[in-house]
């Protein structure tokens, strides 16, 4: 009779160490739901994609293949610490110095939006412990890649947003909130994420909702991210429909901008789209 081949899956080796260093705090007091967001936290920060917007359980357009999954490894006592394994230790580590030396300089940071909502995630989670968030090279000697607080998204958030009035185009796709009042905006500038607006009051809530799925123009202030002026969020004010300009309103607007200044606009063609909804 043949004998069954099997293949036995060796222990991997830890990448990382995730060390949540707070009073008191061990391995079996850290809540599942604190964890598992932790290292969800991580697991974004590692492949660079973000979730589709405030947990709205849309998955970002070209976040299917992640660059290497983490696995748990053994847990150990003394301050919460767990071993991770990485597919790609190299990628993993990297992506950790890389997000350490960005909070350490905030200011010479090349900051992105997948890194600071993985930071902003694990300083909720370090708020919420009581605790610092450490991940650090294997070992009891092992060097530390990167440290997160409770207040280390609010510490470089100055550096990588920039806040003013203004008014921003884009389809309402959701309206609504059961703890706050907010929509869903989607602009046409950045159609891979939705972006969440604060809504001021039930009056602009009840409004918003005549246009879902219809383009309107939102004023108040406005959150971009510095790097590349994506817009993070909005505090929704005011609310109007976007009237569709002709065509011999936007040849015109052409006109008036200038063949010179068409080389700094980065993409034309949605250029000529929002334009066009104004």
């Amino acid at each position: 009779m043949p004998i069954e081949s099997r293949v036995v899956q060796r222990k991997p080796p830890p990448s990382f160490e995730v060390r949540l260093v707070g009073a008191n705090l061990r391995p079996w007091s850290v809540p599942m739901r604190a964890l598992s967001r932790t290292l969800q936290a991580v697991q974004r920060l590692i492949d660079g994609d973000q979730p589709e917007a405030a947990g709205e359980g849309e998955a970002p357009q070209g976040s299917d293949q992640p660059s290497g999954s983490l696995h748990l490894l053994s847990v150990t006592s003394g301050s919460a610490k767990y071993g991770v394994a990485a597919d790609d230790s190299d990628v993993a580590i990297t992506a950790l110095r890389l997000a350490g030396g960005a909070i350490d300089a905030p200011g010479a940071a090349d900051w992105t939006q997948p890194l600071l909502s993985a930071i902003e995630d694990l300083s909720g989670v370090a708020r919420t412990l009581g605790c610092v968030i450490q991940f650090r090279h294997p070992g009891k000697s092992g060097a530390i890649l990167a440290t997160i607080g409770p207040e280390t998204f609010q510490a470089v958030s100055s550096t990588a947003f920039v806040t003013g009035e203004s008014s921003v185009i884009g389809k309402v796709e959701r309206v609504g909130g059961a703890t706050e009042m907010h929509c869903g905006l989607r602009v046409p500038s950045q159609p891979d994420r939705m972006v969440i607006c604060r809504v001021d009051n039930a009056d602009l809530v009840r409004e918003l909702g005549k246009f879902v799925y219809q383009s309107v123009i939102v004023s108040g202030p406005v959150t971009w991210l510095r790097a590349g002026w994506r817009i993070r969020h909005v505090h929704v004010r005011s609310v109007s429909p976007a009237k569709r300009a002709s065509v011999q309103e936007t040849l015109a607007e052409m006109r008036r901008i200038g063949g010179s200044d068409w080389a700094r606009i980065d993409d034309p063609d949605q250029f000529i789209m929002e334009m066009r909804n104004r």
